[in-house]
């Protein structure tokens, strides 16, 4: 996983949001994590999160520090994962949940196959020229997708922000999954080992999802996708 410039990566899961805090001085790692959470604030307005320190031995107040930054912005704090034994402790004198590290995902098959969720990693972008984001599961990236940028992900792709990069989703050979973005204008786009080159003339006017459709690579508006989904009773409004 390649998170752009940045020592905060933050996941999505069933049981709310993980966030991992990298290597840096604490104070800016905080920094970094409130201009996430500044970005997009009714994102994350009332999640929970569980932060992952790594081995980091934190004191009461820098845990705190943390808590009441995240209190801010409406999000509750209910778990810090850590190796370091002290953090343990200071973390369970506050009432937090402790372990070794995030819980085990459960897999596809135990997920909704309505959406085909699956856990997912959030970027902060925009992604520039010449930057490459690649995970191994799904991913969300919120911000723009620059031309000569490279977006890779195993799973789903959604981009909320305007996509012009090339883009490689459901890496190496599913076809399940889509590519969404609010603004649609790869250079090219893959999904699993099926390639289209994308069409730069004219930026869409509504949000776009593509799919892969009898082994081409379709491209429709987001709402006639969903309602056609409703409609099959793949979803529920």
């Amino acid at each position: 996983m390649t998170v752009v410039s940045s020592q905060v990566r933050i996941r999505g899961t069933k049981d709310g949001l993980t966030i991992t805090l990298g290597e840096g001085p604490w104070d800016d790692l905080l920094a970094e994590l409130e201009d996430h959470l500044g970005r997009k604030p009714d994102f994350f307005r009332g999640g929970r999160v569980a932060v992952y320190v790594g081995e980091r031995h934190l004191a009461p107040e820098a845990l705190d520090a943390l808590g009441q930054l995240l209190h801010r912005y409406g999000v509750t704090l209910w778990a810090i994962w850590t190796s370091s034994e002290a953090t343990q402790r200071h973390a369970a004198a506050l009432g937090l949940e402790t372990g070794l590290g995030p819980p085990v995902q459960p897999s596809g098959d135990m997920l909704p196959s309505t959406l085909g969720a699956e856990p997912a990693t959030i970027v902060f972008g925009p992604v520039r020229s010449g930057q490459r984001v690649e995970e191994a599961g799904s991913l969300v990236v919120i911000g723009d997708v620059h031309p000569g940028a490279e977006v890779i992900c195993g799973g789903f792709l959604i981009v909320w922000g305007r996509l012009q990069g090339v883009v490689h989703a459901g890496v190496p050979d599913r076809t399940e999954v889509f590519i969404a973005a609010l603004v649609f204008a790869p250079t090219q786009v893959r999904i699993g080992p099926i390639v289209a080159q994308g069409d730069t003339s004219a930026l869409p006017d509504a949000p776009e999802i593509a799919r892969v459709e009898e082994g081409h690579i379709v491209v429709e508006p987001w709402r006639r996708w969903y309602r056609h989904r409703v409609k099959n009773g793949l979803y529920r409004e």
